[in-house]
């Protein structure tokens, strides 16, 4: 009776095998932020194949456009195409592309610079309608830049004119996946160490992987500032924090202190098409 339900439950497993015909390339893809592959930054425009329903051994052309919808320069893009089993013949599934510029109206370009890849595609003869989640997944290095002002007054010239202290600004923020906000306390006076805060927010719908997973390289300058740290963690669906401290010392009314950053990162994105595989004729 024992050996009757093992042959059963065999071929129980079976029809679900056949009931959830969703195929994925086992370890190649850590779907991660989403599959829609769009934001600020490095942007899927479109992912998609020339036919969603192909016969056995017919070719079919999968196309991924990427648009650079950022201020910064996208470099060392790098693309994984998986969801297809090893039966199918593709032309490549690890691709790279040169860096895709910004948009700069002062040089002309107006609009979003874009890239497009092609992968030639022929899937296995089945027996059975199959259908295929192929996925992109881009990496890419960015970064988000911000330069602001940190105006510091005396007591005596605050008491007298009553100036707005504090951020001034920003004066210029470069957007990217990864945004920033800098904050300051509202009274900022001359010869005091104060703290001034950089919150970092992902905008776009992946993920940091770089230089370690959910973590950014940040670069700060600026007269008499000093950081506690040079990474920040930037976990999945919560913002970043780091505290910087400056210094505010030889201001006899007012002075605006300027403070730079640049936030490093390497970006992930992922975009899935469905494939459909007819079954064999005859």
């Amino acid at each position: 009776m024992a050996r009757g339900n093992e042959v059963m439950h065999k071929k129980d497993l079976k029809k679900l095998a056949l009931l959830f015909p969703i195929v994925f390339l086992a370890g190649c893809i850590q779907l991660g932020g989403g599959g829609a592959g769009t934001g600020p930054g490095l942007s899927i425009n479109s992912f998609s194949p020339s036919d969603t329903q192909v016969e056995p051994g017919t070719t079919v052309v999968l196309t991924l456009i990427l648009e650079n919808r950022g201020n910064s320069i996208a470099r060392n893009i790098r693309i994984e195409l998986g969801g297809l089993t090893d039966d199918w013949q593709i032309d490549g599934r690890s691709r790279s592309i040169p860096d895709l510029d910004k948009a700069d109206p002062s040089r002309g370009v107006n609009t979003a610079p874009r890239d497009t890849l092609d992968w030639t595609l022929v899937p296995p003869g089945l027996s059975n309608k199959l259908d295929y989640q192929a996925v992109a997944q881009v990496t890419y290095d960015y970064s988000t830049t911000l330069d602001t002002l940190i105006r510091a007054t005396s007591q005596d010239y605050w008491r007298t004119n009553k100036p707005k202290t504090g951020v001034i600004g920003p004066s210029n923020v470069a957007t990217g996946p990864i945004s920033v906000t800098v904050k300051a306390p509202n009274s900022v006076f001359a010869g005091s160490s104060v703290p001034v805060y950089f919150e970092f927010h992902n905008t776009a719908s992946g993920r940091v992987v770089g230089p370690a997973i959910d973590t950014v390289n940040v670069q700060i300058s600026g007269s008499g500032i000093s950081c506690q740290k040079s990474q920040v963690k930037l976990i999945q669906g919560k913002d970043g924090f780091l505290r910087c401290d400056a210094s505010t010392g030889g201001v006899s009314t007012f002075k605006d202190f300027r403070v730079s950053m640049t936030a490093s990162y390497a970006y992930q994105l992922t975009s899935i098409t469905t494939i459909s595989v007819l079954p064999r004729a005859g």
